[in-house]
């Protein structure tokens, strides 16, 4: 048992020891600041904003349909049968050249959109497919700003439990000090330093479990903030917001219900560009000519003014094909709408469950560990007067420490149920910003 001890322990103070030379590399904030640090530089948050930046470049294109089209063409060509007409032989004074052996055209054309069924309608389907990005951004954004809080408060919950694992280590040597004495004394036999020395040992391998803990979480949140940061020492107040009542129908300000929304909005907006599809299409052109042979008109430069107006009247059935299909589309996007909403309004009312059932069992954790530090003592004062063995001593140790991480992990969950159902309501963020 003696090598068990002292193998473990300078293997214990090494790994301590780098646990501590990378903490000194790490910046101590707020689970607040790591919310914000995340929103603003995540690498997550990042990648969701450029796709919806993808998206919002869609508004753009939708309003090109009444923007004009420039054009500008040059020619040069040179042929081996040039034609011309003689003078005199129409009564011409002059030679007329129909084609020139070398002959150069220019033609500068302006395209004006006047009507169009694309440009009514077509912005307002990027606009609507706009915000369905913007805002499944803003739910990927939630996310990972919920993976945040989960790893913050989940290294904060791992200091708690080290701090009971260390008060148990010390609890455990003070037990062996207890049993050397009390064997020289001739009052208790090895078995009491035995036990004592094998819970130091119990001790110090959750130490290190739990270091082990700590060091997988820290690099999950600092990927997740995208800098080397850790939480500040535990019991620092984390005030996430308390929970709306059902009534408000909080689920709704889900940021994935207002995504399907945007979603089913543009489906329907697309629905209607196809049932106009069949409205003219009626565009200005204004074209100036360039021709180095003047012709009978004697003229190099010559310009038109056109209406165009074009009128589908069938194009192969494509157009009611593709109303059918802007029709399926959107009854796919209503039935995930709804979709979507029974989900938000479920996952908002466990996570509202979860809550209240965590406030209970930390609660309960905490009358645990309070009547469980009271046994240890009354325990310790029974074998002070020789009325509690030694094993005593161990059960009651083992049961304060269980009891004191039990309070540990609950208040954690009972944090982390608080930042789901904040989640939950699409106001993370919000909380993170203000």
């Amino acid at each position: 048992m003696n090598a068990i001890k002292h193998g473990v322990g300078p293997l214990l103070a090494v790994f301590l020891g780098l646990s501590f030379s990378a903490r000194a590399e790490r910046r101590r904030v707020p689970l607040r600041e790591a919310l914000q640090l995340a929103a603003r530089q995540g690498p997550d948050v990042v990648a969701a904003r450029a796709q919806a930046a993808i998206a919002a470049a869609s508004v753009r294109r939708a309003w090109t349909a009444w923007q004009p089209d420039l054009s500008a063409n040059g020619t040069f060509d040179h042929t081996s049968a040039p034609a011309s007409i003689p003078a005199g032989a129409i009564g011409n004074p002059a030679p007329i050249t129909i084609v020139g052996e070398n002959s150069t055209y220019a033609t500068f054309q302006i395209s004006q959109p006047l009507l169009t069924p694309q440009g009514l309608f077509a912005p307002g389907v990027a606009y609507a497919g706009a915000e369905a990005a913007e805002r499944g951004a803003d739910e990927s954004r939630e996310q990972v700003l919920l993976g945040v809080a989960r790893a913050y408060l989940g290294l904060e919950g791992v200091e708690g439990l080290l701090d009971a694992a260390r008060e148990l280590e010390k609890v455990a040597l003070r037990r062996e000090q207890d049993a050397r004495a009390q064997i020289a004394a001739g009052t208790a036999v090895e078995i009491a330093l035995l036990r004592a020395q094998t819970e130091t040992a119990q001790a110090r391998a959750q130490i290190a479990g739990l270091q082990g803990q700590k060091a997988s979480l820290l690099p999950l949140l600092e990927a997740l903030v995208g800098e080397a940061v850790e939480p500040l020492p535990a019991g620092t107040a984390q005030d996430l917001g308390a929970p709306s009542e059902e009534s408000t129908q909080p689920w709704e300000e889900a940021f994935s219900v207002k995504s399907a929304v945007a979603s089913a909005l543009a489906a329907q907006r697309q629905l209607r560009l196809s049932n106009f599809l069949w409205m003219p299409t009626v565009a200005g052109v204004a074209k100036e000519n360039y021709n180095s042979n003047g012709g009978f008109a004697n003229k190099n430069w010559t310009y038109d003014l056109i209406l165009n107006v074009s009128v589908p009247l069938y194009d192969h059935g494509v157009r009611y094909a593709q109303q059918h299909e802007d029709d399926a589309r959107l009854a796919q996007a209503q039935a995930q709408l709804a979709s979507t909403r029974a989900r938000a309004r479920s996952n908002w009312i466990g996570a509202r469950a979860n809550l209240t059932a965590a406030q209970a069992v930390l609660e309960q954790s905490r009358s645990q560990a309070a009547l469980a530090a009271r046994t240890q003592s009354q325990v310790e004062a029974s074998a002070r007067a020789g009325v509690a063995t030694s094993l005593d001593l161990s059960d009651a140790d083992q049961k304060r420490f269980a009891a004191a991480s039990a309070a540990a992990q609950a208040g954690t969950d009972l944090e982390v149920r608080k930042a789901e159902v904040a989640a939950a309501e699409g106001r993370l963020y919000k909380l993170a910003a203000q």
